[in-house]
């Protein structure tokens, strides 16, 4: 990529209207190449047992049948809301999201 040091006092308005729609159009160019980052809220085991009036043995027979997915960090357990809605829509615990 070339460097290009425009000096914006020596300019006028109509070279600075031109700079700005190149400017503009070098960004929409670049948007392409941004992904966005999907914020996920990720949940602990009790807020998981709390939110959906669940026990311990069930939330841990759920997570070994792939029902719901668990991840760890360290020694710390976590579970990702939102697969937890897609996992359990349309089941008998539904009613509980």
């Amino acid at each position: 990529m070339t460097e290009k040091i425009l000096q914006v006092s020596e300019m006028n308005a109509s070279d600075l209207t031109k700079q700005f729609q190149l400017l503009t159009k070098k960004l929409s160019e670049l948007e392409q190449y941004i992904k966005p980052v999907k914020q996920e809220t990720l949940l602990s085991p009790k807020d998981v047992m709390e939110w959906l009036k669940i026990t311990p043995p069930t939330l841990n027979d759920w997570a070994k049948k792939g029902i719901l997915i668990r991840y760890k960090l360290g020694n710390r357990a976590f579970y990702k809301k939102e697969e937890i809605i897609k996992s359990l829509d349309g089941s008998k615990y539904s009613d509980r999201l």
